[in-house]
């Protein structure tokens, strides 16, 4: 059966050559395309690309994740090409995981940790649900103030819809009013519960988290040449998308966290990208579908 590479509608039909090469248009999204094994608007093989995002994702360095394609496909990628791959991805697959809602447990531990980047420390925040391991919320910034505190609790509602039932958090003064400011309500049979702990007790309520600090830490030592903050953020945002949706864990059985969490999403970054594409399409044909219809009704009243 063959599907549109965009919106992966069924009905597309032969639409002409070119350089003798089958083209198709699709009936529903309008756009033409080859084809040919590859990612929408992408001259290199699919499998190439996947093979690039999980070497750099599972911890090799820009380097080593250049030679084993080469070594592999018997075709030279440079660095600034692989990393293009790895920005586009990230981005385009971020956007879609978001729009899924998982289900938690509603245990949820936060904690932050600080890592080197354009020569300076950054703080990384992350929400991880205890029952499926899930990284509800991450967050980057250059502090660590009552405001980034918020903001990691903020997109952590976001992103479950639902308050969680208790949060685990270490000693840190701005929790508790960045918890109150996000989650408190006059009913308290769904009021979550703030648990701070201190000292030996923080990090064996939080051993979740740090164990997670552990596995982003051997990421980040194989990040050279990434010296922008923003590229750091993206690639960081890109890394919070393959912990969860396509690394397994161990302590789940081989599920990857968003299984365990019963999100409809796939586990391998071939299948996010291609959903995530068909998301995008779909999106933007719904946009453009509103913006035609408002511009009619205009027509239609200065007429009348």
């Amino acid at each position: 059966m063959m599907n549109c590479k965009y919106c992966g509608s069924e009905k597309i039909v032969k639409n002409g050559t070119i350089k003798g090469t089958q083209v198709y248009k699709c009936k529903e999204c309008k756009k033409r395309f080859f084809l040919n094994g590859k990612f929408a608007k992408m001259r290199n093989d699919k499998t190439m690309i996947v093979a690039a995002l999980n070497f750099y994702y599972d911890g090799l360095s820009m380097r080593k994740a250049q030679r084993n394609l080469e070594q592999i496909f018997g075709e030279k990628i440079t660095q600034v090409t692989i990393l293009n791959w790895i920005k586009k991805y990230s981005i385009l697959v971020k956007e879609y995981v978001t729009t899924q809602v998982p289900q938690l447990s509603g245990l949820w531990h936060e904690d932050e940790t600080m890592l080197g980047c354009e020569g300076r420390n950054i703080w990384f925040w992350e929400m991880i649900d205890e029952d499926t391991k899930f990284m509800v919320a991450s967050h980057i910034s250059n502090t660590r103030t009552f405001e980034d505190t918020v903001a990691i609790f903020k997109k952590g509602f976001e992103q479950s819809k639902v308050r969680p039932r208790t949060v685990f958090v270490d000693g840190c003064n701005a929790y508790s009013r960045a918890f109150n400011k996000v989650f408190y309500t006059m009913r308290k049979d769904t009021r979550p519960e703030l648990v701070q702990r201190v000292g030996i007790r923080a990090r064996e309520t939080n051993n979740i988290v740090e164990r997670l600090h552990g596995t982003l830490k051997d990421r980040t030592r194989c990040m050279r040449g990434l010296h922008s903050y923003e590229s750091t953020k993206l690639l960081l945002e890109g890394w919070s998308v393959h912990y969860n949706c396509v690394r397994p864990h161990q302590t789940l059985g081989g599920k990857t966290p968003a299984q365990a969490a019963r999100m409809q999403v796939p586990n391998t970054w071939k299948g996010l990208i291609e959903e995530a594409t068909k998301h995008e399409t779909n999106t933007v044909a719904k946009a453009t579908n509103l913006k035609a219809t408002a511009i009619s009704k205009k027509k239609i009243e200065v007429k009348i």
